[in-house]
Parts: structure tokens; sequence; C-alpha cells
């Protein structure tokens, strides 16, 4: 699966999770907390991330300081279907 499409069905996930965000104002680069994401948020992203791409995160993989930004997940999530 290309980067981009990866990229494309995290930011819906994210939009269905948090309707107040507009998935085309997220900065993929940025802090995923300038992007309205708090621990809890993530946690649901990460559900659904696991769902939608039949991966599975490992405990350590839970933590919002894990991600420095949206890119950050994505490039876990190629790593994991490979």
């Amino acid at each position: 699966m290309e980067k981009s499409e990866i990229k494309d069905k995290l930011l819906d996930i994210i939009e269905e999770e948090m309707p107040e965000v507009d998935k085309s104002a997220i900065d993929t680069s940025a802090s995923l907390t300038d992007d309205g994401l708090d621990s809890v948020s993530l946690i649901k992203v990460i559900v659904d991330a696991e769902k939608t791409f039949e991966i599975e995160f490992d405990d350590r993989e839970l933590a919002l300081n894990k991600y420095e930004n949206l890119d950050d997940m994505v490039d876990l999530i190629e790593e994991k279907l490979q």
C-alpha cells in the first residue's frame, strides 16, 4: 500500500473519530496535539487503524508521545504492512 493511501485512510479515521477536525486542515508534519488529538483520541484512532489496516499496535506504541506527528504514524503503519 502506498504511503499516500495510508495517510488518506488515516485522515479519514481522524475525521470520523473527531468530526470537529477538518482533515484537509491537518498538517501531517505538525505535532498531533496541534491537530487536536489527545491521548483518548489517539487510542480511538489507533483502534480504528488496527481494524482498517488489519495490523496490531503493541502496548509501547499506544502512547501519544510515541508520535511526533501524523507522518510518524503513517511510517509505522507502512512498516507493519510490509
